[in-house]
This record gives C-alpha cells, sequence and structure tokens, in this order.
C-alpha cells in the first residue's frame, strides 16, 4: 500500500478517528527524538510554573502547528 492509498484512507476516517490517529503519530515523532523526551519528562516532574502552561495556551499552540 502507497502513502498516497494510505492518506486517501485515513480521508475517509471518522474524525475522532483521524484525531486519535494524528495523537498517536504525535506520540511516536516524539519517542524518536531523546532530547524531547527528556525535555517532557523534566517539564512534567517540574513544580516551577513557568514549565507550564494552560489548556488554553496548549489549544493555541495546537492550532498554530
Amino acid at each position: 500500500m502507497s502513502v498516497s492509498q494510505i492518506k486517501a484512507e485515513l480521508a475517509r476516517l471518522p474524525v475522532t478517528q483521524q484525531d486519535e490517529l494524528a495523537s498517536y503519530l504525535s506520540q511516536l515523532k516524539r519517542l524518536r527524538d531523546p532530547k524531547q523526551r527528556r525535555e517532557t519528562t523534566r517539564r512534567n516532574s517540574s513544580r516551577r510554573a513557568s514549565d507550564w502552561i494552560s489548556v488554553k495556551q496548549l489549544k493555541a499552540r495546537w492550532i498554530a502547528a
């Protein structure tokens, strides 16, 4: 199956399944980057407010990406 065929199949999926797939692919991409994994771990362990963003800011970043 070619990438073009996969894309066509994915376009036919319901939006909720497309969103789930997008999330999964983003996770796979992050797992390939050791620097990003370390930064995510550091931020998740942090108690500093500067290491956290609001849900509103997160949504704005996702929309911009």
